[in-house]
């Protein structure tokens, strides 16, 4: 199963979000802050992150850069900013995609499924798995399934 990290501040976007990705297999981890997200991504590991950037301690800009001291989860920027010079920030951090909302759900399936196509190709280089152990070469830890 693809694990999903939704850091949405807006709790019936993330309840909605949630929802909709749930009923089409995938298990979805919430957080609402950038303090929650730092600790969902410590004790979990995720495929994919959904990430606002707007959120009420701190931006998603700055928990994308915490996380990537942690692990490298692909990340989709999900937010409401849609100015040139916010897109282009995203990417430059080094960001999957940037989708502006509102956004159509089938779309958000669709670049999810994108990323989860890029990251396994770039995960199979990374890492080594035996049996249920997986030793990842860019994260340095051995994660046990």
């Amino acid at each position: 199963m693809v694990n999903i990290l939704l850091v949405e501040d807006d709790k019936n976007i993330a309840n909605t979000i949630s929802y909709y990705l749930q009923q089409e297999g995938f298990l979805i981890g919430t957080a609402r802050t950038v303090k929650e997200g730092i600790e969902e991504i410590k004790e979990n590991l995720y495929d994919v992150m959904l990430l606002d950037i707007n959120l009420p301690d701190g931006t998603g800009y700055e928990l994308y850069e915490k996380m990537k001291k942690i692990q490298e989860i692909p990340t989709i920027f999900l937010t409401a900013l849609d100015e040139e010079k916010d897109i282009v920030k995203g990417f430059d951090l080094g960001a999957e995609d940037y989708i502006t909302k509102p956004f159509h759900a089938g779309e958000l399936l669709s670049r999810i499924k994108n990323v989860l196509r890029h990251s396994k190709i770039k995960e199979k280089e990374e890492a080594i798995k035996i049996n249920n152990v997986e030793m990842n070469y860019t994260i340095r830890k051995s994660i046990k399934r």
